[in-house]
């Protein structure tokens, strides 16, 4: 897809700054907000119909990777504080300040969480709609228009089962798609898991949309949105 594009896109501008994009992994970003920057003038600068779909897909990937980080960090943050504090007042039981560090740190980052498997289900959600129009009938999409075919596609749920009949996605993925839909659904419908976050094992699960973002991308687009550096 890359190759048929018209003109000058993101990426080359990307480029024209001597980025390449996201090269990046958990642990290690120095460039991922001079990356930022750059997407927010280029979206500022050009006409909104300038902009294609796999533009504005992109440029959520990289914020999604941003608030995910971002929220790693404060959890650790605040957790570091009140297991400090907490072993200050006495208490010498190490598990119990390790509980009482993770409770506080879920507790302070449970709004961006929502926002972030917020963001990751709409996008997902794209992602396989348009995944699915690329592989069906060509002719079938043309007679009743896209958008009535997406329609047609199916919800969330559906659109992960048919990537999977069709192999696109294995088993795994479709397990983690799964899971980003039903955190999304409790943290959006039920204001204590915004407090808790009972649903997530670790705070590291939040990398799990990462990896099923740029796998679906990578399948849409024929690039991926992130380039890890530990693959390199």
């Amino acid at each position: 897809m890359f190759d048929e594009r018209e003109g000058p896109d993101i990426f080359d501008y990307l480029n024209e700054h001597g980025l390449e994009g996201l090269e990046t992994e958990p642990t290690h970003d120095s460039s991922v907000r001079e990356l930022e920057d750059l997407l927010a003038t280029y979206v500022i600068h050009r006409e909104e119909d300038e902009i294609e779909d796999y533009e504005y897909r992109y440029i959520t990937t990289v914020r999604i990777y941003t608030l995910i980080k971002d929220c790693g960090e404060m959890y650790q943050k605040q957790g570091d504080q009140a297991r400090d504090a907490f072993l200050e007042d006495g208490e010498e039981n190490s598990e119990a300040a390790h509980e009482m560090a993770d409770r506080i740190g879920r507790y302070t980052v449970g709004n961006t969480v929502m926002v972030i498997y917020t963001l990751g289900y709409e996008l997902v959600k794209d992602l396989m709609g348009d995944l699915l129009l690329e592989i069906l009938d060509e002719d079938v999409a043309t007679e009743t228009g896209e958008q009535q075919l997406q329609n047609q596609i199916g919800n969330y749920q559906t659109r992960a089962q048919l990537l999977h009949h069709f192999d696109l996605i294995d088993s795994s993925y479709l397990s983690d798609i799964t899971q980003i839909r039903e955190n999304r659904r409790d943290l959006v419908h039920d204001v204590e898991r915004r407090f808790d976050l009972q649903m997530l094992d670790s705070i590291n699960d939040l990398w799990n949309i990462i990896h099923v973002v740029n796998h679906l991308y990578d399948e849409l687009y024929g690039r991926p949105a992130y380039k890890f550096l530990s693959e390199e």
